[in-house]
């Protein structure tokens, strides 16, 4: 396979291949050759569709992001031609976005780039580098063209009937035993409009449970309540139409407008997830689904009865909060649970003498003084911990998530990153979201996608 071409520096590897799969880093919208952030179609040298407006004032608004979509995708574009594939071995790939307003300009780049769309999750963040001038950031797994006489082919499954898509994605792409679902949103898209759900009311009966008939408390959590159990009523029957179930899910990314409807969200969530729950991550962001959606989910499953068994690890003293697990590995993917910046008691990191005995070693002076650093490190330490427990390494990790209260700060975890890593580096993308995790005063989490199949994920 021919090296792909040259792109932005970066600390990070633009691809890594681990089995089957090619995983990739975040990207975001760069021009060629100069390396900067695309702000005109004219900087795209005339690649794309170039879909700029007669009006002037118009394109000053939309074109930093739909030249920035294009860029992305010709990147990703090149990539496939240097491996011998295209977009059809897309599985799963997450914009994410500066202001999810301008999602429709996206929509229309892609529609141009897309014949057959994978699963796609959509949300807004905040900025994806310091300098703020990034519209867009998009990351991806796709099927290695190679595998697909080992695994098999990249199929578009069908979901429930009567839940269409709502934008240009497929709700549900498989490969193999391996089922990658979009983000599902709370918009019932067998109704003409496509109504959100806002209340008990738009729900049948049995997803009632959490009315209590005070005026106040359904008022209030009765938006969260009646769109979490909508949103998993609506993953069970997409699961169940594919050949598989809620049972056989792996892993749950859960995106929320506000973080402090999570205790509502988790007493939903512990009435579909009672034994043996997926892997789990939780943030908040600036933005989900469409307006009015309170919370965004993306499972990933697998097909029973197709030569893959589902395990879940734990780590000896240590409880997992959350009904969740905190490794569930199947086949040859291993996912991590959402390490977060908190100590043994469950608390936010804020000094190294609440951090195990082992780290406190490593804490130099100018770690003492960060935050950010110290729960960094507590994070590691988490993954390292839940790796081990399935008798996996760092080296084995071969995408890596990173969620931070402030984008000023990835320069310090970044370091710390590096040094826990080594030579090896997996594909990563780092993200600005208010709230990285459901504890408050957490400022840094973390999730990971690990290969526990034969050989170590490599760089492409």
């Amino acid at each position: 396979m021919k090296k792909p071409p040259a792109r932005t520096a970066s600390r990070w590897p633009a691809c890594v291949a681990a089995g089957p799969f090619l995983f990739f880093s975040g990207k975001m919208g760069y021009s060629t050759p100069s390396g900067a952030t695309c702000s005109t179609y004219a900087a795209l040298a005339g690649r794309g569709p170039a879909p700029a407006s007669d009006f002037a004032w118009v394109n000053r608004i939309e074109e930093p992001v739909g030249a920035q979509a294009i860029s992305i995708y010709e990147q990703y574009r090149a990539f496939f031609a240097s491996a011998g594939g295209d977009f059809r071995h897309l599985l799963r790939y997450h914009i994410y976005q500066r202001d999810k307003r301008f999602f429709p300009v996206f929509d229309r780049v892609r529609r141009h780039y897309e014949s057959a769309p994978p699963s796609s999750t959509a949300v807004g963040m905040g900025r994806f580098e310091p300098t703020d001038r990034a519209r867009l950031c998009i990351d991806a797994i796709a099927l290695r063209p190679a595998a697909e006489q080992t695994l098999g082919l990249r199929e578009v499954r069908n979901g429930a009937a009567l839940h269409t898509a709502a934008a240009t994605f497929s709700h549900i792409i498989g490969a193999g035993p391996y089922l990658f679902l979009a983000g599902q949103i709370p918009i019932d898209t067998s109704k003409p409009g496509a109504p959100l759900i806002r209340n008990y009311d738009d729900i049948p009966e049995q997803g009632r449970f959490l009315r209590v008939g005070r005026s106040h408390e359904d008022t209030r959590n009765g938006p969260i309540a009646a769109q979490t159990w909508f949103t998993y009523d609506l993953i069970r029957q997409h699961l169940e139409a594919a050949g598989s179930s809620l049972g056989a899910i792996v892993n749950l990314v859960v995106y929320l407008q506000d973080m402090r409807d999570f205790p509502t969200f988790h007493r939903v969530h512990e009435r579909f997830f009672v034994s043996s729950p997926p892997a789990l991550t939780v943030i908040e962001v600036g933005e989900v689904g469409h307006k009015g959606t309170l919370i965004e989910i993306e499972p990933t499953a697998i097909v029973p009865n197709r030569g893959v068994e589902r395990k879940v690890f734990g780590v000896a003293g240590s409880r997992a909060p959350a009904q969740m697990s905190q490794v569930v590995e199947a086949g040859g993917l291993a996912f991590l649970s959402s390490a977060i910046g908190v100590d043994e008691s469950g608390a936010p990191v804020e000094s190294a003498r609440t951090l195990p005995r082992a780290l406190r070693a490593k804490v130099t002076r100018d770690i003492a003084r960060n935050v950010v650093a110290l729960q960094c490190l507590a994070c590691i330490e988490q993954l390292r911990n839940r790796l081990k427990a399935a008798g996996h390494d760092l080296a084995s990790v071969a995408h890596l998530s990173v969620y931070l209260q402030d984008m000023d700060s990835f320069k310090v975890a970044e370091r710390l990153l590096i040094r826990a890593y080594g030579k090896w580096r997996p594909a990563m993308v780092a993200l600005e979201v208010p709230r990285p995790s459901p504890v408050p005063g957490t400022r840094i989490s973390m999730t990971a996608i690990a290969w526990c199949g034969e050989g170590k994920p490599t760089v492409i």
